[in-house]
């Protein structure tokens, strides 16, 4: 008899631990949503990624950027065919590379440079961004080398740099891309809107054209 007064006792013990249990198994939530300021939906990743040093940022820009590595310079190009030359800016609206997920980001104090807070918890994505490279029907034109100094494009010797499109001289002009780091919100989803290395305006693409027969 007292078995079966217990019983009832027995099995709501049992639901909880199996709810418990349950409750145990399943994984935490990897992204979330989070309306921001300017009216979007956007999903963000649960974890906080920590770049204390620069150069930790910039490392992860080049494996985000894969073949748009930087060029290295050694010394000075004596071809008499050969012209350096720059351009500033962009041409097609740059677009995020991955306009699902944004990640969240904390900077060290190197990111007082930028206008940004160190410390504060930021929503990190990327653009590509596309330049025009002017050239004739008979010029060939190929990256050049950032110098360490160099602080827009490619940023220093070991940044991320740019490609071009060599398959095509598309009526007077090749087609150069870079990839932007973009701060796009804080953690409340307030705008921000700041670029790195620089911003779009700001970029410097570094080209020698060269003369063919």
């Amino acid at each position: 008899m007292k078995l079966l007064k217990l019983l009832p006792m027995i099995a709501i013990v049992a639901m909880m631990a199996v709810s418990c249990s349950n409750d145990e198994d399943t994984p935490a939530p990897t992204t979330y949503q989070l309306r921001a300021a300017d009216g979007r939906t956007i999903t963000v990743t649960t974890a906080v990624q920590q770049y204390a040093d620069e150069g930790d940022f910039i490392n992860m820009l080049k494996q985000q950027a894969g073949e748009m590595t930087l060029p290295t310079r050694s010394g000075e190009n004596t071809d008499v065919n050969a012209e350096r030359k720059i351009v500033a800016g962009y041409d097609e609206e740059p677009f995020l590379i991955n306009d699902e997920v944004w990640q969240q980001v904390r900077l060290g104090s190197w990111c007082a440079r930028y206008g940004l807070v160190s410390g504060d918890t930021y929503l990190l994505n990327f653009k590509r961004v596309t330049k025009y490279i002017p050239c004739a029907y008979n010029e060939q034109v190929v990256t050049d080398a950032y110098l360490p100094t160099d602080r827009n494009m490619g940023f220093n010797s070991n940044g991320v740099g740019y490609v071009i499109d060599n398959s095509n001289n598309d009526s007077g002009k090749y087609y150069a891309y870079t990839l932007v780091a973009v701060i796009g919100y804080d953690a409340d989803g307030k705008v921000v809107n700041k670029h790195y290395p620089c911003e779009l305006a700001d970029l410097q693409w570094k080209y020698i054209v060269l003369q063919m027969e």
